[in-house]
């Protein structure tokens, strides 16, 4: 990675609750550690975190470790709408570029959750989410079919915490997850000048 990558990247910081003063200095803490290394919460961080919000901790872990799985639901269902994605002049061609891919859906998931123990659906960093919109238009990503990948990480993840959550922390994963969709689908809008931003 060439130094300009580097640093878009290092920018491309989407998480904003370590600015949120509302949250305890603890809190903040937690997660700003965790996002630094880019990892999932510890069982007593998602304790510690959803103590504070009353977000059932034990349900959050439950989805948490089902990350992978939600992840590679989406790809499977965005490869089935379209195949072509993946193949020689396909947007996500060659697999390096399909694997960074799949692999920002399981940051996006990641820090969802975070959003959810802390009980705060509105979670982005404006500097961040401009740094990721500046990565992406570098890097030539195909904001439509991420924006696609998200809506069906989405419903996917709704749909199995719906099955063992409660409606209110279901309905925080969903207010967050919207979220989520609507800063993908904003930053294909934000660098549009009358063509969209595809490879």
């Amino acid at each position: 990675m060439d130094e300009r990558l580097r640093q878009l990247a290092a920018q491309a910081r989407i998480l904003g609750l370590m600015h949120d003063q509302s949250l305890s200095p603890t809190i903040r803490s937690i997660l700003r550690q965790a996002d630094a290394k880019a990892r999932l919460l510890s069982d007593d961080e998602l304790g510690t975190i959803c103590s504070a919000s009353n977000v059932n901790a034990e349900n959050l872990q439950r989805l948490q470790s089902k990350t992978p799985q939600i992840v590679t639901s989406a790809k499977s269902q965005l490869l089935r709408e379209d195949p072509g994605l993946v193949l020689p002049g396909g947007a996500l061609y060659p697999e390096p570029r399909a694997e960074a891919c799949w692999r920002d859906c399981w940051h996006f998931l990641r820090v969802t959750i975070y959003a959810v123990a802390a009980g705060r659906p509105v979670f982005t960093h404006p500097p961040g989410v401009k740094g990721l919109r500046d990565l992406y238009l570098e890097l030539g990503v195909p904001i439509s079919s991420m924006a696609q990948a998200v809506g069906f990480l989405k419903a996917d993840a709704i749909s199995d915490y719906t099955s063992y959550a409660s409606p209110s922390d279901t309905s925080l994963l969903g207010d967050a997850l919207l979220h989520l969709e609507q800063m993908i689908q904003q930053l294909n809008q934000r660098s549009s000048s009358g063509a969209e931003v595809l490879l």
